[in-house]
C-alpha cells in the first residue's frame, strides 16, 4: 500500500534539518503516523512532544487537470485564501517541488472533532453557517481558482469524464445507454437555464460530504455544538462558482449515501435551507432556491459521471490509491434502476 511504502520516506524527509526548522521540530520530539486517505491524498499525523498536532498531506493526483506540484499549490491557495474564515485548517508549510519526494504535500493545523452528524439538527445546522461563511468569503479579482460557469461547466465536466466509459467496451451498455440520454438532456437544459445564474462572485468546496466536515463539539458527550467550530478539510478542487454547486451537494443522496447511508427527509433538506438563508442576509432566498432546483440534476450528473470515471480507473491498471468501499458503492450508483430512480425528470 502506497501510504506504508510512503512513510518512511516522509519521516525521513521532516528529518531534514530545513524542514525541521520550517516546522518548528526537534531532532527526535516529534513523530509522524498513517491518519487517512481520499481518492487523491494520503493524510499523517505529526505529533510533537510538546503536544503540537499537525496534518501532513501528501498529494497522489488530480482531478481538476493540474500534475505534478500544482495540484498541492491550488489547494494550498484556497487554505491562504481562507484564512481566518473559521472554514478551512491553516496552512503551515507547503512543498510543491518534487524536488525531495515524487509527490506534492503540505502541512496545515489538525482540527479535532468527528464527521458531520446528518441526523443531527445541531451539525446541520453548523454545516450550514460553515458553508454561508465559505460562500461570503471575499474572493480578490485576481484570485487563482478555477472559475465555472454553472450548467454548462458542470456538463463538459460530466462528458469529459463519460468519455472513457462511454467509449469502454466492457462498461454495461445499458449504463451507457442511459449516460447517452442523459448528456442529450443536460444540453437541453443547459441552453435554456444558463442564463439563470450570475457570475461567481465566491469560493465553493465542491465535495461536502460527511467526512470532509470536522465538527467539534463541546462537552465530553458530544452534544453541544458551536456552529463556529465546525470546519472544512480536503480542498483539493475549489471553485470560483455559485454557491449552489455546495448547497446541491450536500443534499443529494449520492452524497449522503457515499460513507453514511442517509437521506435527507423533506423535513430535513427545508432546515438546511433555511439555516443557511438565515445565515445569508445577502441574497434572496426565493432566488436562491430556484437557481437550486435548476443546478441539483447537472450536480448529481457530475457526480455520477465521476463514478464512471473512477469506475474505470478502478476496473483497470496502474490507479495509485485504490479503496474497495469506494468501488462497491460506485458500482451501486451505476446500476441501471438506480440511475432511473435519481433521474427520473430526464429519463
Amino acid at each position: 500500500m502506497l501510504a506504508t511504502e510512503l512513510l518512511p520516506k516522509l519521516q525521513s524527509y521532516c528529518a531534514a534539518p530545513q524542514v525541521r526548522g520550517a516546522l518548528g521540530l526537534g531532532e527526535h520530539d516529534w513523530q509522524l503516523t498513517f491518519l487517512a486517505q481520499g481518492e487523491y491524498n494520503i493524510n499523517y499525523l505529526l505529533d510533537t512532544a510538546a503536544g503540537c498536532r499537525r496534518v501532513v498531506r501528501v498529494n497522489t493526483g488530480t482531478q481538476i487537470g493540474k500534475p505534478g506540484g500544482a495540484q498541492i499549490a491550488y489547494e494550498a491557495a484556497a487554505l491562504r485564501q481562507l484564512a481566518g474564515q473559521a472554514v478551512a485548517p491553516a496552512l503551515v508549510y507547503l512543498d510543491a517541488s518534487l524536488a525531495a519526494l515524487p509527490y506534492g504535500l503540505l502541512v496545515m493545523e489538525y482540527l479535532p472533532g468527528g464527521p458531520l452528524r446528518y441526523d443531527d439538527r445541531a451539525h446541520i445546522r453548523a454545516a450550514a453557517h460553515t458553508l454561508a461563511r465559505l460562500h461570503q468569503a471575499p474572493l480578490p479579482p485576481d484570485h487563482p481558482f478555477i472559475v465555472r460557469r454553472p450548467l454548462i461547466d458542470d456538463l463538459a465536466e460530466a462528458q469529459a469524464w463519460l468519455a472513457p466509459f462511454l467509449a469502454c467496451a466492457h462498461a454495461p451498455q445499458p449504463v451507457r445507454a442511459i449516460f447517452t440520454t442523459l448528456l442529450e438532456q443536460a444540453a437541453l437544459h443547459a441552453a435554456h437555464e444558463r442564463a439563470a445564474f450570475p457570475p461567481a462572485r465566491g469560493l465553493v468546496h465542491t465535495d461536502v460530504q460527511a467526512h470532509n466536515f470536522v465538527v467539534e463539539t463541546l462537552d465530553d458527550a458530544g452534544q453541544s455544538v458551536d456552529a463556529t467550530r465546525c470546519r472544512l478539510v480536503d480542498w483539493e478542487r475549489p471553485l470560483a462558482d455559485d454557491p449552489t454547486y455546495d448547497l446541491a451537494h450536500f443534499l443529494l443522496p449520492t452524497t449522503t449515501q457515499w460513507k453514511c447511508g442517509y437521506t435527507f427527509s423533506p423535513a430535513e433538506r427545508e432546515f438546511f435551507l433555511a439555516e443557511y438563508g438565515a445565515a445569508r442576509s445577502d441574497m434572496q432566498p426565493a432566488e436562491l432556491r430556484e437557481r437550486l432546483r435548476l443546478r441539483e440534476p447537472f450536480i448529481l450528473l457530475r457526480a455520477i459521471s465521476w463514478c464512471a470515471g473512477a469506475w474505470i480507473e478502478y476496473t483497470g491498471a496502474g490507479r495509485t490509491i485504490a479503496n474497495r468501499d469506494t468501488l462497491t458503492r460506485i458500482e451501486l450508483y451505476l446500476q441501471p434502476d438506480y440511475l432511473a430512480e435519481r433521474f427520473a425528470g430526464w429519463l
